[in-house]
């Protein structure tokens, strides 16, 4: 039996955290028939860094500038069937950066929750294991 592979671009998790509180994302996910809580994330445009992607994606879905970026790690996503290698990165030092600017099919609201217990709240693989990196970190 062959497995089918997924080619994916490089991707982008961001961990921005502000006093006690992570910003997420709540978005709808076809995969889990619903909602999900999620870090701010995002692919790789052709040409882009994963820095500029980073940078990017934290101002489309959260409306959010960053003074400080520290890349955290990076990671496969899912090795058995996809392509995807995931960049992670801390955001600080954050600034409101005007509104989002979501693309046609994304349905994205910003979240931000208690940084205690934030492991247990999310919904997604890379988000855990982003943050993960984040708190293995400080």
């Amino acid at each position: 039996m062959t497995i089918p592979l997924v080619e994916h671009p490089d991707s982008v998790a961001i961990v921005a955290v502000e006093g006690d509180q992570l910003v997420c994302v709540r978005q709808t996910r076809p995969g889990a028939g619903g909602t999900t809580l999620e870090l701010p994330s995002g692919k790789l445009e052709p040409g882009e860094t994963a820095i500029e992607a980073a940078t990017r994606e934290l101002a489309e879905e959260c409306g959010l500038g960053a003074d400080e970026w520290q890349e955290l790690g990076a990671f496969w996503a899912v090795p058995a069937y996809s392509t995807e290698f995931v960049h992670v990165y801390d955001a600080a030092g954050l600034w409101v950066a005007g509104g989002s600017a979501l693309d046609d099919d994304e349905d994205v609201e910003l979240e931000r929750i208690p940084l205690v217990g934030a492991l247990a709240r999310l919904s997604d693989a890379v988000s855990v294991a982003a943050l993960a990196l984040w708190l293995e970190a400080r």
